[in-house]
């Protein structure tokens, strides 16, 4: 720390003869400054880091903590059934409470598992995050999935940022949330044709390689609303949709969503 706070110094008393010297060092020198640059970047921003971490392990403790009250409530033997409701009233209270800030803050669908048991009971939450099939029922398959893979073009081993659905051309492709159409591209490379929606909690979707276009920028739509029809535009070996998942920035896997609804719903219908 001694070699940061005299290259803080001097840098901040004589920062034109600083820049000067910067000009003059050799390649050791540059690897001795990058180094310090580097610790000094870790010194300031690990605290910053491991606040955020330690929030969001917070947030997922208590919301996996009010889950398991609440399932606790529903299978109460309690024959007052006033108190029942009362205790479950103020349990989705504070959950909502904590909710909003903890959908923004995951990074991926992986921490949705501990709201599953309040979205039983609130599923117009699921209507504004992504967690429907683009592609009505029957009418797709599975050809591509998430993470590295073999490129159907270019045969080189490269990251697939989303799945791909094979369906027939001109097939309907929904809106998996409710949201915003954020924007439209015309492509002969890529994507092609595609849509991104930005929808709550920080989550945008990618729809690509479509023929037809049903919607506008600007546009508000609702989950499940019809946005366009399945091509094979862009970069594409054959007719299907290329769909992402975005959350906070950052790509995510898109199975777990496809997921999501079906399995919240049927655990409805379980009980």
């Amino acid at each position: 720390m001694k070699s940061f706070e005299i290259a803080t110094r001097f840098g901040k008393n004589h920062p034109f003869l600083f820049l000067m010297r910067l000009k003059s060092i050799n390649k050791k020198q540059v690897g001795t400054l990058v180094f310090l640059v580097l610790l000094v970047f870790f010194y300031v921003s690990g605290p910053i880091f491991d606040g955020w971490d330690t929030g969001l392990k917070e947030s997922t403790f208590a919301m996996d903590r009010y889950g398991k009250q609440l399932e606790s409530n529903l299978t109460s033997t309690l024959y007052d059934t006033v108190i029942i409701n009362k205790e479950r009233e103020q349990l989705l209270r504070n959950i909502e409470e904590k909710l909003v800030a903890y959908l923004y803050q995951i990074p991926d669908y992986s921490y949705i598992l501990a709201l599953e048991p309040y979205l039983e009971y609130a599923p117009s939450i699921l209507e504004q995050i992504p967690s429907a099939v683009p592609l009505e029922k029957g009418d797709y398959r599975l050809t591509g999935i998430y993470g590295v893979r073999q490129h159907p073009i270019s045969k080189e081993r490269k990251k697939h940022f989303g799945i791909d659905l094979a369906a027939a051309s001109g097939k309907h492709v929904y809106a998996s949330a409710s949201g915003t159409v954020l924007s439209i591209t015309y492509s002969k490379k890529g994507y092609g044709t595609h849509i991104i929606v930005k929808h709550r909690f920080g989550f945008r979707t990618l729809y690509g390689h479509l023929n037809k276009v049903l919607v506008k920028e600007g546009q508000t739509i609702a989950q499940h609303e019809l946005i366009g029809t399945v091509g094979s535009t862009g970069s594409s070996t054959g007719y299907h949709l290329h769909y992402e998942v975005f959350k906070n920035g950052s790509r995510v896997d898109p199975i777990r969503s496809m997921d999501l609804k079906r399995r919240i719903y049927s655990n409805l219908f379980e009980k």
